[in-house]
C-alpha cells in the first residue's frame, strides 16, 4: 500500500467511523428529544437530571443519552460556533433520530426590552452574520448603510430552492416553552440571532437589532435551526440573557445553569409520546 494512501486513510478514519455510526441507526433507538448546549456550563443541570446516563462520542462531538421524567433524552455538547453547531446537529439527528431538538444556553441582549436573566424563546432564529455589501472604492471606508442582509437557501424537497431569511421555531415547542415560568426574570417570544461574533459596541448591536430584528445574540442557534430544518426535525431555541452591554456588560456564567434548569423543567412537563 502506498504511504500516501495509508496516511490519507489514517486521517479519514475518525470521520468515517462517525459517519458510519450515524448511518447505522436502528428504528428502536429513536429518542424523544435532543437538547443542545455549547459549553459545559450550559449543560450541568441537564446532565444531573439524566438517569441511566451513557456517554457517546461521534467524531469530535460528545453526547449523553438517558432519561428525564420518563422521556428518552440526548444531551449534546455542540461546542461553540456555526461549524460545531451544524455538525453536532446533523450527527445528533441522524444517529439518535430525535422527535424534537432544543438548542439552549446563554446569549447577549440586542433588544432594549430584555433584562439580565430574561429568557427568549425563539419564534425565529436569524443568522445576523449573513451579509453582502455594496461596492465601494479604496479609501471610501466602511459604512453600515452599505451592508445588507443575505438569505440562506435550502432545497427541502431536493428540487425547489426556498429562501430562509430566518428560521421558524416549531409552534408546539414554542408554546410548551412559553408556558414554563422563569423565577429570575421574564420569558419572551423573540427572534434569536446567531453569528460567530461577540459584540460589545452598543451602536453596532443597535444596528443588528434594527436591520435583522434580533433580540439576542449567540453563536449556535440559527445554524442548528437550519440543519434541523433541512432534516425536517422540529426545533426551538431557548436562550437566557447573560449580559446586557448598556446596563450589565459583565458576562454571568451562572446564567447557563439557569437556562439548563429551565429547559430541564420543560422536558419534565412535555407529554410522553404514545
Amino acid at each position: 500500500m502506498h504511504r500516501s494512501f495509508r496516511l490519507f486513510r489514517t486521517r479519514l478514519t475518525p470521520l468515517f467511523v462517525a459517519l458510519t455510526l450515524a448511518a447505522s441507526v436502528r428504528a428502536e433507538t429513536r429518542f424523544d428529544v435532543l437538547v443542545q448546549g455549547a459549553m459545559d456550563s450550559e449543560l450541568q443541570p441537564l446532565l444531573a437530571a439524566l438517569t441511566h446516563k451513557r456517554e457517546v462520542h461521534l467524531g469530535a462531538w460528545t453526547f449523553w443519552t438517558g432519561h428525564i421524567a420518563g422521556k428518552s433524552v440526548v444531551v449534546s455538547r455542540t461546542e461553540q460556533g456555526p461549524v460545531n453547531a451544524v455538525a453536532a446537529t446533523v450527527l445528533g439527528i441522524r444517529h439518535f433520530r430525535p422527535r424534537a431538538v432544543i438548542n439552549q444556553g446563554t446569549a447577549g441582549a440586542h433588544s432594549r426590552r430584555l433584562k439580565l436573566f430574561d429568557i427568549v424563546v425563539g419564534e425565529w432564529t436569524t443568522d445576523y452574520s449573513a451579509l453582502f455589501t455594496d461596492h465601494a472604492d479604496a479609501g471610501k471606508g466602511t459604512r453600515l448603510d452599505r451592508w445588507h442582509p443575505k438569505v440562506h437557501q435550502l432545497r427541502l424537497d431536493n428540487k425547489t430552492v426556498t429562501d430562509f431569511p430566518r428560521f421558524g421555531g416549531d409552534k408546539s415547542l414554542v408554546e410548551t416553552a412559553m408556558a414554563e415560568s422563569n423565577p429570575r426574570g421574564k420569558v419572551w417570544r423573540g427572534n434569536i440571532g446567531s453569528a460567530f461574533q461577540f459584540h460589545r459596541e452598543i451602536d453596532t448591536i443597535a444596528w443588528f437589532h434594527k436591520t435583522f430584528g434580533t433580540d439576542s445574540e449567540d453563536m449556535e442557534s440559527a445554524y442548528a435551526a437550519g440543519a434541523a430544518m433541512g432534516l425536517q426535525t422540529p426545533f426551538v431555541a431557548v436562550r437566557i440573557i447573560s449580559d446586557v452591554e448598556w446596563e450589565h456588560p459583565q458576562f454571568e456564567k451562572i446564567a447557563g445553569e439557569y437556562c439548563a434548569d429551565f429547559v430541564a423543567n420543560i422536558i419534565k412537563k412535555m407529554p410522553k409520546p404514545r
